[in-house]
């Protein structure tokens, strides 16, 4: 029997809903539905939390050894941030890391380009994305539309027939872009959720700076 299956038979013992566990473990009902579908295995911190929620033996899940908290992701190129878009070749070895709890085999990452989007993204940063999430309004993205590549907040708004492409500190080079749904262009955005961001500039200057206001 596979973890999935595993998993779903002792929730079920335990008569308790994949929104319920979900809620329990801090994670989303999707999550929960994906483990137990094989589509992803949870970080050994998550499954420690599983095995406690469900009051569990230690040894219930058959290989707890093969659960890492760490999983290597293709760096597909750069996104631009204010900055230039230099983009790496796609079948570059460069790599990076990533220890959250929604891996897929779809997971990409690319390399932030500017400080349009910080502090939470800063230059330099390598940015997690999962192409497979539907972004909701409110959420980080990474998106293309013909050779443009960059990383701003996707907000939608249906009434209007539009959405917007927002960075957090606009310049005039790097501005929102407004796209109409129903407009050719829309159908050539691909967008994909940021997931996790690895912090690579720990001797940041220019963040520091911006944070007590001198820059």
């Amino acid at each position: 029997m596979g973890f999935g299956e595993q998993l779903k038979q002792a929730r079920k013992e335990k008569k308790m809903s994949q929104q319920a566990l979900a809620d329990l473990l801090g994670v989303n009902r999707i999550a929960i539905s994906n483990y137990e579908n094989d589509k992803n295995t949870p970080t050994l911190s998550n499954l420690k939390k599983i095995i406690s929620v469900l009051d569990l033996d230690s040894n219930y899940f058959d290989d707890e050894k093969r659960f890492t908290s760490v999983r290597i992701i293709p760096i597909t190129g750069t996104a631009s941030c204010g900055g230039s878009e230099m983009d790496y070749l796609q079948d570059t070895d460069r790599t990076c890391y990533y220890n959250g709890d929604f891996f897929t085999e779809s997971l990409y990452c690319v390399i932030a380009n500017g400080d349009s989007m910080a502090p939470e993204i800063e230059d330099g940063d390598e940015v997690v994305c999962d192409p497979d999430v539907t972004p909701q309004s409110g959420d980080i993205v990474h998106y293309t539309i013909n050779s443009e590549s960059a990383i701003k907040v996707f907000v939608e708004d249906k009434e209007a027939n539009l959405l917007q492409l927002v960075p957090y500190n606009a310049t005039d080079d790097f501005k929102t872009r407004t796209i109409r749904l129903d407009d050719d262009e829309a159908y050539d955005l691909k967008l994909s959720k940021v997931v996790a961001v690895n912090k690579l500039k720990f001797n940041n200057r220019a963040s520091r700076l911006r944070l007590i206001g001198r820059l």
